[in-house]
């Protein structure tokens, strides 16, 4: 039996989605919006299922032709880069806030990716997040906490 490496790496993603669901199950929701129809552990709830589902489907489902993939062409350094930066997005938005966090990972993750036009990078990050953010602190009411709108005044 021939085991390629897609059928390992959806096995692996598999794996993942499984633990990402067990985290999710155990994100705290405020005694208010537990029967809400949606809070802070529906959508990473779904994410996981849908994960386990796909991976599933992929491990099981017989591959038409296998994919020679040439190392010579991948990127890792830029994959490298980008989990360095998720992993500081991570360590930083609880202290920072959601608004800029998101915004700086948003911003260098574009650059890193190769992206030079600032005005771009700039108008596909705070804005876009500004108005992410306004959606669901001011429409949908999901409180998210950030110290730095805070300290300027934006957020009470």
């Amino acid at each position: 039996m021939n085991i390629n490496t897609t059928k390992i790496i959806s096995l692996l993603f598999f794996i993942f989605s499984a633990f990402y669901l067990y985290i999710a199950y155990q994100i705290q929701v405020f005694s208010f919006d537990e029967n809400a129809p949606f809070n802070a552990r529906t959508f990473p709830i779904y994410l996981g299922y849908a994960g386990l589902f796909f991976s599933g489907l992929k491990i099981i489902l017989p591959e038409p032709n296998t994919i020679k993939v040439d190392h010579n062409n991948l990127e890792y350094k830029k994959t490298a880069i980008l989990v360095i930066i998720a992993i500081i997005y991570g360590a930083t938005i609880l202290k920072v806030g959601y608004f800029l966090t998101t915004s700086l990972f948003l911003a260098s993750s574009y650059y890193a990716l190769g992206e030079r036009r600032w005005k771009l990078i700039f108008l596909l990050s705070f804005p876009f997040v500004g108005a992410f953010m306004y959606l669901l602190h001011g429409v949908l009411e999901i409180y998210l906490r950030d110290p730095f709108l805070k300290l300027i005044g934006v957020m009470g």
